[in-house]
């Protein structure tokens, strides 16, 4: 509300009421001190009347209502309010504000399913501004021009959250679950840790770390993942994780990450695909199934000495072919269902054109590409096989820390001194 610090004052005869005017006659407030007898509303109105305050006593009203004011015996309370349309400026969320977590609070994962939550970038509020200034009317009756609104964006933001200047919106900085702070500043909460997850197909917004396994499940993971246990069985959908992956342990497991993956220990017949790089850390092994990579590996050693196959490729954007399989097949599905959704299928068909629309754009800048390299530092055992794009390298014969790139003949292979 306004500043009344230095307002004009004005009192009855009797001194029990006390009026004071803001500096810029848009508001007023009333005091009525405690002696013991009631006050009459008859004699409130004849201090506005004699004042010349003749506006604002309903939206004065309106206000306290709206607010939960109430009166009391030696406090100001809001009489008359002007009312003075501010420019057009504000800020609009574009989140249900009643459908948020508690930031303060601790949740159980499959407990956060109910509540609100966003993807990376996802715009969480507009900021709207106007040059132009409103127009109204004082409390007494007088034209003013409007009061200039500005809203200093910096009061809205919390954590996790960033301002674009291009789109004048407030946007999460991570996936998670937004709510607003003790202080209404915009937050995201982005981090969660879950025991085992066994046997359960879930979506989880956030970097999560698991302390446990994940068996048998199907998980979609919008931010980072940190499994600490083994991660076995998860072979239909598997995990689909928008960012990076650390683990120790995969067997027959389908693992697709958008951004890179770190293997501590063994991955066994396992689907390991990135867009970018995949590091496998000192003494662990990769073996059988596919290990796939859109930028390059760094890998300690690669099949067995009982020569179960083994394929490490770079490949083009191989999370994103997953996105486009993944979304084709939804498609179809939506399209063969026996009640049509035509909104969804809408949605599937503009999303499947805007990752082909992508991907294209991935095999034009694989023509330019020359630096990719595999890097296998300790051995590569026979019957594995090792591809760069579309050139193939079937290994006979046990090589130790070798490198290998792509050349105008097809794949060079090195050997490196440690």
């Amino acid at each position: 509300m306004d500043d009344i610090t230095d307002g004009k004052v004005y009192t009855n005869s009797d001194k029990t009421l006390y009026l004071k005017i803001s500096k810029d006659d848009l508001s007023a407030y009333l005091t009525i001190e405690d002696n013991g007898n009631m006050v009459d509303e008859k004699e409130i109105s004849s201090l506005l009347s004699s004042v010349g305050i003749r506006n604002g006593m309903e939206e004065a009203i309106d206000y306290n209502i709206k607010h939960e004011k109430t009166k009391k015996a030696g406090k100001p309370f809001l009489i008359a309010l002007a009312s003075v349309k501010k420019a057009k400026a504000g800020i609009s969320y574009k989140f249900d504000l009643e459908s948020c977590i508690n930031g303060d609070e601790h949740y159980e994962m499959d407990a956060l399913s109910q509540f609100e939550k966003v993807e990376q970038n996802q715009p969480l509020a507009d900021i709207s501004v106007s040059d132009t200034q409103g127009i109204g009317v004082d409390i007494f009756g007088n034209e003013v021009a409007g009061q200039d609104s500005k809203v200093n964006v910096e009061d809205f933001l919390g954590s996790n959250v960033h301002f674009s200047v291009e789109t004048n919106q407030i946007l999460s900085s991570e996936a998670g679950y937004p709510y607003l702070d003790d202080e209404n500043k915009i937050c995201v909460k982005s981090t969660f840790i879950s025991q085992d997850i066994i046997d359960t197909t879930k979506t989880i917004y956030g970097s999560t770390t698991i302390d446990g396994v994940v068996s048998n499940s199907n998980l979609e993971i919008f931010g980072d993942l940190w499994v600490k246990g083994n991660i076995t069985d998860c072979n239909n959908d598997g995990i689909i994780v928008h960012g990076d992956v650390i683990f120790d342990y995969a067997e027959n497991s389908k693992i697709v990450a958008s951004g890179k993956i770190t293997i501590n220990k063994n991955a066994r017949n396992s689907l390991i695909y990135a867009n970018e790089v995949i590091e496998a850390e000192e003494n662990s092994s990769i073996s059988g199934g596919v290990c796939q990579s859109g930028e390059g590996l760094n890998v300690f050693s690669v099949g067995s000495p009982l020569g179960v196959l083994t394929e490490v490729e770079i490949a083009i954007a191989p999370f994103l072919k997953e996105q486009i399989r993944i979304t084709g097949k939804r498609l179809t599905q939506a399209r063969n269902d026996s009640e049509i959704d035509e909104t969804l299928i809408s949605t599937l068909v503009a999303k499947l054109h805007e990752l082909q629309l992508e991907f294209k754009k991935e095999i034009e800048k694989s023509h330019s590409n020359d630096s990719l390299k595999i890097k296998i530092k300790e051995k590569a055992y026979p019957n594995s096989n090792i591809r760069i794009l579309k050139d193939i390298l079937e290994v006979s014969e046990e090589k130790n820390n070798i490198e290998i790139s792509i050349n105008d003949t097809g794949l060079e292979i090195n050997e490196v001194d440690r």
